[in-house]
């Protein structure tokens, strides 16, 4: 796979990545239009967006792809679900899985390619009769190049070094009662280049540093199903080399989170879901000088109703009560239909209303920060069309969404009068042919603006995406993947368009192990997703993978 996480997500329908220059530096997703502070992130169910954010939420420049098994993006509002930020939608992401039968297995890939680039890991998976235990140890290190695009003169390299582990396992202690457990942590260093040019090209590192767990025990009565669990994260950013007199040089998240879910399967096929969530989340800055200590907790209740009228519709309906110390109670409801219209037709629908708290940065940090935010609240609706004709499937939808009271930086952090507003629509079209070749086409048109008016910054209007592949032969298999983005602004000058093309090889050896190669930028495009900021040119990788 790609060498940034991010890198594969961006292939989907509606997801745009904005980077401020190589693997490390700071990476920005958006959703339908909607930025990371729009979109939490879990991994292995733990919630991994950064309380010491500017905003709290996951920086995604950082994760490689090396030891994820499977990712799942959910489109819209889910903060019925899922609580404060969860407007634009949420990443679900799984690591390494444990083999399908019992006994054991062990993974290996080994990396190199541009940039002096050198990527190397191992997975250990066991399954036994009671249960399952996986982890992912692996190493990613990569000169990189300048994060100030070089097309102007920078020459210094930024690079990437990086140590990534995770683990996660279930024992059914009884045929009731099972608990499970999930540790990630990494460790990297990274260079980058200072926000607007501020700096130039000089050399400029920083460190950052990720631990989360979480615990859990399931009971299962068949019919009712109870979960308690614990999570806990720390996310530790540093900036030795900030400058004399530049402000906070360390930055520290950390969240505590005890949930319960209680899931109830009713006779007549109805399933009621209640939980509750205590959550508390710190932040801590300091440049030596002033130490900023912060922190607030949330109390949660949610529920979801899931019925089926009729055996072709399917309905659910959530709610959530958010109770804040800083900000009090929010309100946020869902309702969401799915109606099998035909055979092969599918037809969805949802409105919700959302919120996205203040992020304990805005309130206290060191930035401008004011105390007296509330949330920003939000309304979204969608609506989504699926029909299958054979080997041929045609997806399109519209999707809408307002926010209320944003918060915004100018001379410091202020509430925005007014509603911002995202509108577009997507079209989607993939073919399976006769040979087992399949190709995958996107189309998202997005128009995003502010209360004024005026276009929000770094949104495409029109994002196309293009993946194909097809076996050449019995073990060979080649693939494309093209995205092309037009009509962008950063703040109110127009960035070029562009168009990336990346291409790949596998050949399956008599051993099962995959030898791989990729060309990530094929045709050498000179392109910025940032103003002033660089991405890569033409790269070639070679590899290995494969599992005994």
């Amino acid at each position: 796979g790609r060498l940034q996480f991010s890198e594969f997500l961006e292939t989907l329908a509606g997801v745009n990545v904005t980077q401020y220059g190589p693997i490390g530096t700071s990476a920005t997703l958006r959703i339908r239009g909607l930025d990371s502070k729009y979109i939490p992130v879990r991994i292995n169910g733990i919630d991994v967006t950064d309380p010491s954010s500017l905003q709290t939420q996951f920086d995604f420049g950082k994760l490689t792809s090396s030891g994820i098994a499977s990712a799942e993006v959910l489109y819209g509002s889910q903060s019925a679900i899922l609580g404060s930020g969860a407007i634009g939608g949420a990443v679900n992401i799984t690591t390494v899985d444990a083999p399908d039968e019992i006994g054991n297995e062990i993974g290996y890939n080994l990396e190199i390619g541009s940039y002096d680039t050198v990527r190397a890991g191992l997975t250990y998976g066991t399954r036994f009769e009671r249960g399952f235990l996986a982890m992912s140890l692996s190493s990613t290190n990569t000169e990189g190049y300048s994060a100030a695009d070089e097309n102007v003169g920078n020459a210094e390299a930024d690079g990437f070094d990086s140590i990534d582990f995770s683990l996660r396992g279930e024992y059914r202690a009884t045929d009731i009662l099972t608990f499970g457990a999930s540790v990630l942590a990494q460790n990297a260093n990274f260079e980058f280049d200072a926000s607007g040019g501020v700096g130039g090209d000089a050399a400029r590192f920083s460190d950052y540093e990720l631990i989360a767990g979480r615990l859990f025990a399931l009971a299962d009565f068949g019919s009712q199903t109870h979960e308690f669990s614990l999570e806990s994260s720390q996310t530790t950013r540093t900036d030795p080399s900030l400058p004399a007199g530049w402000g906070a040089h360390l930055f520290e998240g950390q969240r505590e989170k005890l949930t319960y879910l209680g899931v109830q399967s009713l006779d007549n096929g109805d399933t009621i879901s209640i939980g509750a969530e205590a959550m508390t989340e710190r932040y801590f800055s300091t440049d030596n000088t002033s130490p900023i200590h912060a922190d607030y907790e949330s109390n949660s209740v949610f529920t979801e109703w899931l019925t089926s009228p009729l055996t072709e519709l399917d309905i659910s309906i959530s709610a959530r009560l958010t109770d804040n110390s800083d900000y009090g109670s929010k309100t946020t409801g869902r309702v969401a239909i799915a109606w099998q219209a035909g055979p092969s037709s599918l037809l969805r629908a949802s409105l919700s209303t959302g919120f996205r708290a203040p992020s304990l940065n805005e309130l206290y940090g060191p930035f401008g920060a004011n105390a007296a935010l509330q949330p920003e609240t939000s309304q979204s609706a969608e609506i989504g069309f699926e029909h299958v004709m054979g080997r041929v499937t045609f997806e399109a939808g519209l999707f809408q969404t307002r926010i209320t009271d944003l918060i915004q930086y100018t001379t410091g952090y202020n509430q925005v009068p007014g509603t911002s507003s995202t509108d577009g629509y997507q079209l989607g079209l993939s073919y399976i042919f006769l040979n087992d070749a399949e190709i995958d086409l996107n189309y998202t048109s997005t128009d995003a603006r502010a209360a004024d008016g005026a276009r929000l910054a770094r949104v495409p209007r029109h994002d196309v995406s293009l993946s194909a592949s097809t076996p050449l032969g019995q073990r060979t298999t080649a693939g494309l993947s093209l995205q092309s983005v037009s009509d962008r602004l950063d703040t109110t000058t127009p960035l070029e368009d562009y168009t990336v093309l990346n291409a790949n090889l596998t050949y399956t050896l008599a051993n099962g192990a995959d030898l791989f190669m990729r060309i990530d930028n094929l045709t050498d495009e000179q392109y910025q997703t940032t103003r002033g900021y660089g991405a890569s040119d033409r790269a070639l990788y070679i590899g290995v993978r494969g599992t005994f």
